[in-house]
């Protein structure tokens, strides 16, 4: 089942030839002709056989490196053999050892080797302590038996401290010390599926999301009971204890994904047997994205979790205007209406389609949802221009649950005695009415105008695909990634760390998707130039070289309180004639996801559709990042080499940057202004007619340089600068 040079290149000879022809991989042992030790032990040996096997079969033999799996070999560490004692550190070693040197290959290991010879239960433990480190080292494949594993997250510390005493040869006599403490101990093995009653069995199949098994048991339900009785019962139960397991911070987004990918393959096998009268919906829910707004991932989020909780979903999709969601509402005669977006000026536009449905006599409960909205803006200025139901909810899980309430007449009843006791219409009205005060036109003080201002290096437009999307990677914030996007609670990069078995597990997803997208699937892609600038009160210029007249003029809000902000402040003035420059940016990672993860939507891969747009939409974000540290370069003012990455999230440098549709510069609007000067269309970047960006996963932005440069909310008199 593999090769290895025991018998020098007779192996290699007879196999290789033939591997390279059909295309396949091959497993290739640390094993060599050495009379001494044939079998390599120590991490050096593994190391010094793995070299020599990649260069014969790359050189020699024409195998692909990424087809080539070492097996760095397992020995037992505790039989009391003396020639294996402290072989499990070496072997962890050696790993990490083969992955640094030859990072194309792949690694695998026989992981029950290790504890041979110990009590059943000490040895669930010392596999999955032993599995866990080497996954760290570099592991990328393990052969296991799944139901004698234990999850390192819950093993306790004192075990684990006993197994990696034993791995890694600690203390006089870790092995008896190992030995004692299990002895007597009850095995751990998971409980068998096929014990438990079939009712459980359908709805654990959901709250697993595993399909293995699934189908046989439908079949065997179905000899009991009609399709829509198992939708109806054990599978919606299943899904029913995943909501509460998320809302009880048990599971993650990925993990509901999971789940709902196997609610989907099993209500589409049972389908097929269903009459064409028969209905599993429990209501359905008209769903869009506002006029003017691109964004995509979170409404396509709620129509994976809703759809596959029994609900119709009728998914509009993105840049709906008021009439086409009124006719679409005629139409369908949904249960409720949900409406995203995600920027500010998307909350307002919430507010003018909830006045227009409401107008065209729409009453269904209105459930609003995105990352500017809030509980107080949807009551005092989306629910009084409805006039009926209007429900913020804060993720797809809380929209679920409102759905559910709402289709139940006494939950429904008594939610909405509770929004009519939080109620205020007459905030809205009476802020309508007010004049806005006069905005601030002077320069603010806190800004210092005694800073030199530094050469760049070209007044030309840069173009550029990046060649390495890893590079890029390596700016991508992980809680935003896996916090925000896919759900994870905590700190991901410790928890990561530390072997939490989710994070883990969570990065082995991403890794996949990543592995697609540098395979083709994404194209990560930025235009930017330096511009000659001047500042005028609330007005930043942009010139060409040595032109007097501005090639455009922004236009920014100035922070309603003494001493106020706006961004113009941090241009500097003219100092012997010369002007200070600003940078402007466009990043996108989108050409093709949206497409491609509609596809493995519609063919029931939720976790993968939603990581390819989460992913986008991050590396789009980490490009801008990755080219504003290029930008500071270019000023003079590079980063330290060992600046750490978090520090860089936190935009612990000098300047900073700013993006259209956020609190320092609201207004869209002005987002036409950079389109003309960057030309980012060529990069396959478009500005729609509200003022976005397509594709969604993609990043414009003007970049200073002033040491002064702080992010900010303006135009609102109670908020100062927010770092």
């Amino acid at each position: 089942n593999s090769i290895n040079l025991e018998d020098g290149l007779e192996k290699f000879e007879r196999v290789a030839p033939l591997a390279r022809a059909y295309g396949a991989a091959l497993v290739v042992g640390c094993i060599d002709e050495d009379k001494e030790q044939a079998q390599a032990i120590t991490r050096q040996r593994k190391l010094e056989i793995a070299l020599r096997s990649w260069q014969l079969l790359t050189e020699r033999y024409g195998i692909r490196p990424g087809d080539i799996i070492f097996d760095p070999l397992v020995f037992p560490c505790a039989t009391g053999d003396a020639n294996y004692r402290g072989s499990a550190v070496e072997t962890i070693e050696g790993i990490r050892l083969i992955k640094e040197a030859l990072p194309d290959a792949k690694t695998v290991l026989g992981i029950s080797n290790v504890s041979f010879g110990l009590p059943e239960a000490g040895r669930e433990v010392l596999n999955s302590v032993f599995l866990y480190h080497c996954t760290k080292a570099g592991l990328d494949l393990a052969i296991v038996n799944a139901e004698k594993l234990e999850r390192y997250a819950s093993i306790p510390e004192e075990e684990r401290r006993l197994a990696e005493d034993l791995l890694y040869d600690r203390g006089q006599d870790p092995i008896a010390a190992f030995a004692a403490h299990f002895r007597g101990a009850t095995a751990r093995s998971k409980p068998i599926a096929a014990e438990l009653p079939l009712d459980d069995r359908l709805a654990n199949y959901i709250i697993e999301g595993s399909r293995d098994g699934l189908v046989a048991d439908l079949d065997l339900k179905m000899q009991e009971a009609a399709p829509l009785e198992i939708i109806n019962g054990p599978l919606m139960k299943g899904m029913d204890e995943v909501g509460r397991l998320f809302n009880a911070n048990e599971l993650i987004v990925a993990e509901v994904l999971q789940s709902a990918e196997a609610m989907k393959a099993a209500v589409s096998h049972l389908e097929r047997f269903m009459e064409k009268s028969d209905s599993h919906s429990r209501g359905r829910l008209l769903l869009a994205t506002v006029k003017g707004d691109v964004h995509d991932i979170g409404k396509n989020l709620v129509d994976i979790i809703v759809s596959n909780n029994g609900y119709e979903v009728v998914n509009l999709g993105i840049k709906v205007a008021p009439e086409a969601l009124i006719e679409a509402a005629q139409r369908h005669r949904p249960d409720v209406i949900g409406l995203s977006g995600l920027l500010v000026k998307s909350a307002q536009q919430m507010a003018i389609t909830a006045g227009d449905l409401h107008d065209a006599g729409v009453d269904a409960p209105l459930l609003v949802g995105g990352a500017a909205l809030s509980d107080k803006f949807t009551r005092t200025r989306i629910a009084p221009r409805y006039d009926a139901t209007v429900v913020y909810c804060k993720d797809a899980m809380n929209g679920l649950d409102t759905l559910n309430r709402l289709m139940n007449p006494d939950a429904r009843r008594e939610l909405e005695a509770t929004l009519a006791e939080h109620r205020e219409p007459g905030e809205a009205v009476a802020r309508a009415g007010e004049p806005a005060p006069a905005e601030p036109q002077v320069r603010s003080s806190r800004v210092r105008v005694d800073v030199e201002i530094p050469p760049v290096p070209d007044l030309e437009r840069h173009v550029e695909e990046a060649r390495d999307l890893d590079e890029v990677w390596s700016y991508v914030n992980p809680q935003m990634l896996y916090g925000r996007h896919l759900g994870f609670r905590g700190r991901f990069s410790e928890a990561l760390a530390a072997g939490d078995v989710k994070a883990i597990d969570l990065e082995k997803k991403i890794e996949a998707v990543k592995q697609e997208c540098r395979d083709g699937a994404m194209h990560v892609r930025a235009v930017w130039r330096f511009f000659e600038a001047e500042s005028d009160g609330n007005e930043l210029r942009l010139f060409e070289p040595g032109e007097a007249a501005p090639a455009t003029t922004f236009r920014f809000p100035r922070q309603r309180r003494p001493d106020g902000l706006s961004i113009p402040d941090f241009v500097l003035p003219r100092r012997d004639g010369a002007r200070d420059h600003v940078a402007l940016l466009v990043t996108t990672a989108g050409e093709g996801i949206a497409e491609l993860a509609a596809r493995a939507k519609a063919a029931g891969e939720y976790v993968r559709s939603y990581a390819l747009q989460a992913l986008a939409l991050e590396s789009a974000e980490a490009a801008a990042e990755w080219l504003h540290a290029r930008l500071r370069a270019a000023w003079g003012f590079a980063d330290d080499p060992s600046t750490p990455r978090k520090a860089l999230f936190q935009a612990q440098y000098r300047g900073k940057r700013y993006s259209f549709g956020y609190p320092a510069c609201p207004e869209l609007e002005q987002q036409a202004k950079l389109f003309q000067l960057l030309r980012p269309d060529e990069i396959g970047v478009n500005l729609t007619e509200g003022f976005m960006m397509e594709p969604e996963a993609t990043v414009s932005a003007l970049v200073f340089h002033h040491p002064d440069a702080v992010y900010f909310s303006a135009g609102v008199e109670e908020e100062g600068p927010t770092e």
